[in-house]
């Protein structure tokens, strides 16, 4: 056999040479799949990522010492809670009344600078609330209890009529 040499790889005709060719182009297959995986997988990000930007919306949240500013546009009530969850550490313990669906109501605001209190007085407006504060006047959790009934129940106080003789 025939034996030449090629820079510092040694490459033997016949038999060698067409082994060397063929680990070359299983290499180059593997190379071409993983590329092509990631071209789909890029493309695939690419146009879900509106659907799915849409669909969480935008949540700005700045927590300062005793204040808050917050730019919110069109997120679900459940993405805001794990927000201010995840930055604040604040708890929540919801006591609802019927269906969840109140946590996929998309709410929009925003404001700048304001105590925590009201933030979280405008962040869940219209729900029934009762804020959780510690020793040194900063947010610790939040009860929710839903949405109040459309038919509150109303004492009515007149004046007892006398009896008529």
């Amino acid at each position: 056999m025939e034996i030449l040499e090629r820079s510092k790889y040694v490459i033997r005709t016949e038999y060698s040479t067409v082994r060397w060719a063929s680990l070359s182009v299983i290499a180059m297959n593997r190379v071409s799949k993983l590329l092509l995986a990631l071209l789909v997988a890029s493309l695939l990000l690419f146009f879900l990522s509106p659907a799915i930007r849409a669909q969480e919306g935008r949540i700005y949240l700045d927590f300062a010492d005793q204040t808050v500013s917050a730019n919110i546009r069109e997120a679900p009530l459940k993405a805001v809670i794990e927000k201010i969850k995840s930055e604040k550490g604040v708890w929540f313990l919801n006591w609802f009344k019927g269906s969840e669906s109140l946590f996929d109501e998309k709410i929009s605001l925003r404001f700048k600078d304001i105590p925590v209190r009201d933030a979280m007085e405008r962040i869940f407006s219209g729900i029934n609330l009762a804020l959780i504060f510690d020793s040194q006047d900063s947010i610790e959790g939040v009860f929710l209890f839903g949405k109040p009934s459309k038919r509150r129940q109303t004492v009515r106080r007149s004046p007892r009529r006398r009896p008529r003789r």
